[in-house]
């Protein structure tokens, strides 16, 4: 696609307005050792000293393709062997051409001067201001290669403007943009158990955009009704008291006065030699009224109460909501204080909740999470029902209620 534009920042005769591409892969379709090839023929054969710049949302990303780029020079060094390969950038001790490694720092991006800038995985970026500084830094030299490497990406912002904005100009008579995206795995390395696995283990929405490549909205259904119905076991019961040589483990949501405040209690169970399930054994659901929030005393009593009668059992609490709590009741019973890291923990929640749903890794007693003030049903299953699955452009993702969207 890029062949004419890198071969006239080489220095060759070709007549060509051609000097952008937008590169949209699934996930494991060659998109950094493609490039990697591309930057090491342009370093390595351009009859002038060149400068370019490789950007991604963090350094680890960034890193990705001058780590392809050590592989590929170390596996051809009788080609690539003025190559020298450093931590933040690739040099030709020849020529003096250079390729430098940059991430989200936008301050050290502004007042560059290149002859070519790659945007690594352009939809995982959160903000758009290294996009605007690189962008216009591309347009101060004539010849300058923009190339963005990226697979589907989440919403209608920014960086669907930008595609579309290349998708339209890719169709001009003389296109400055060359535009490319892929519809599904085409890699023949790409199995289909693996595609398999990866199906059962993510999110729907997630595995759409990562292994299919299609562009999603910014949230969708977190579970069926069916797929939290499946998890409903009819031979379990609420249980009011631990068993012998059980470990239980108790976690507590608290909210004051804008939401249910949940406590549950459950277990880990063999299936198999291999397998477990987690079995909630009892589910305590309150909802403040309008003038009486849901006292801190509620949790305590709570915990007091399972202490007792689940007498193996280790509480699960987040600081965060529970430091009163926790501090009160720590020298007392096992406590261990849950680093839920905002949208890490969020994230991780998500992923995790989603995969023990989808493959019945965790099994609850009819009604369970029942509300008794409830005028319609109002249980766990139903909850889960309600919930959406919400992406950020970054990729991380968390669970919303319907009324929060």
């Amino acid at each position: 696609m890029l062949d004419p534009a890198w071969q006239k920042l080489a220095g060759l005769s070709v007549n060509t307005d051609l000097c952008r591409a937008w590169i949209e892969r699934p996930r494991g379709h060659s998109k950094t050792s493609d490039m990697a090839m591309q930057i090491a023929w342009i370093l390595r054969f351009a009859n002038r000293p060149l400068n370019g710049i490789v950007a991604a949302a963090d350094q680890d990303q960034a890193t990705l393709i001058r780590d392809a780029f050590a592989r590929l020079v170390h596996l051809n060094d009788w080609i690539f062997q003025p190559l020298k390969v450093l931590k933040h950038r690739i040099e030709n001790q020849h020529t003096g051409s250079r390729l430098t490694v940059i991430s989200s720092d936008v301050q050290s991006s502004w007042g560059l001067l290149v002859d070519f800038v790659i945007c690594d995985e352009l939809c995982h970026w959160s903000k758009p201001d290294l996009w605007y500084s690189l962008l216009s830094t591309a347009a101060k030299r004539p010849h300058c290669v923009l190339a963005v490497l990226t697979n589907a990406g989440i919403g209608r912002g920014w960086q669907w403007s930008v595609r579309e904005a290349a998708r339209l100009d890719a169709q001009k008579k003389n296109p400055m943009w060359s535009f490319s995206t892929l519809d599904g795995p085409q890699a023949p390395w790409i199995t289909e158990n693996h595609l398999a696995e990866q199906r059962a283990l993510l999110p729907g929405p997630v595995f759409e955009r990562l292994w299919l490549n299609r562009w999603q909205h910014s949230y969708g259904e977190f579970v069926t009704l069916a797929e939290a119905e499946a998890c409903r076991d009819e031979t379990l019961k609420p249980q009011t008291q631990g068993q012998p040589g059980v470990q239980y483990f108790a976690a507590i949501d608290y909210a004051e006065k804008r939401d249910l405040t949940v406590g549950v209690v459950l277990h880990r169970e063999p299936v198999s030699q291999d397998s477990f399930r987690l079995v909630v054994d009892r589910m305590d659901v309150v909802a403040p009224g309008p003038n009486s929030p849901t006292p801190v005393s509620w949790v305590s009593d709570w915990i007091g109460n399972i202490s007792t009668k689940f007498q193996r059992v280790k509480f699960v609490l987040d600081e965060w909501q529970l430091l009163g709590v926790i501090q009160a009741w720590e020298r007392k019973v096992k406590i261990e204080r849950f680093e839920f890291a905002a949208g890490k923990g969020n994230h991780e929640l998500a992923l995790t909740l989603h995969r023990l749903i989808r493959q019945r890794h965790v099994a609850w007693f009819p009604g369970c999470g029942k509300r008794i003030d409830a005028t319609h049903r109002d249980d766990l299953e139903t909850e889960l029902a309600s919930l959406l699955f919400r992406q950020s452009p970054s990729g991380r993702c968390r669970i919303d209620h319907r009324q929060e969207v």
